[in-house]
């Protein structure tokens, strides 16, 4: 995981977004409903759904989060639930050092043959299309 990834989950574990505009301007579907977070008891926290564990492992029986079935693990984490069903995702599946942000179309993926689109080149690239103005 990229560093600046685990620092945000420290800071601002499964939070909501002011406004996600910017990112919205990118991909008119990446509306931002909740960074996901780690959820301690998440079968019985009303925020559970927003576990990372919970929407990789829907994700993974699905097969929405890798291209190859043979791949032992994930190549897409998710990172944010979005308004319409859609995750974005860090993608490994190009670099697996660096990952990329992307949004992943939920309805057009399929099994192993994830639809995906490039937000950012890096976390830190896309948390800084977030930042307003005033803050940066």
């Amino acid at each position: 995981m990229p560093n600046a990834y685990k620092e945000f989950l420290k800071h601002y574990n499964a939070c909501t977004v002011i406004d996600s505009t910017p990112s919205t301007i990118i991909n008119k579907r990446c509306q931002i409903e909740r960074f996901l977070g780690i959820i301690k008891n998440f079968s019985e926290h009303p925020y559970g759904v927003y576990d990372i564990g919970c929407c990789e492992t829907s994700l993974g029986e699905q097969g929405r989060n890798f291209y190859d079935e043979d791949l032992i693990g994930s190549e897409l984490i998710p990172i944010a639930k979005l308004a319409w069903g859609d995750y974005l995702c860090l993608n490994f599946h190009y670099d697996k050092n660096n990952p990329s942000v992307d949004f992943l179309d939920y309805e057009e993926s399929y099994e192993c043959d994830p639809v995906t689109s490039k937000i950012a080149e890096t976390f830190q690239e896309f948390l800084s299309m977030l930042l307003s103005k005033n803050t940066k």
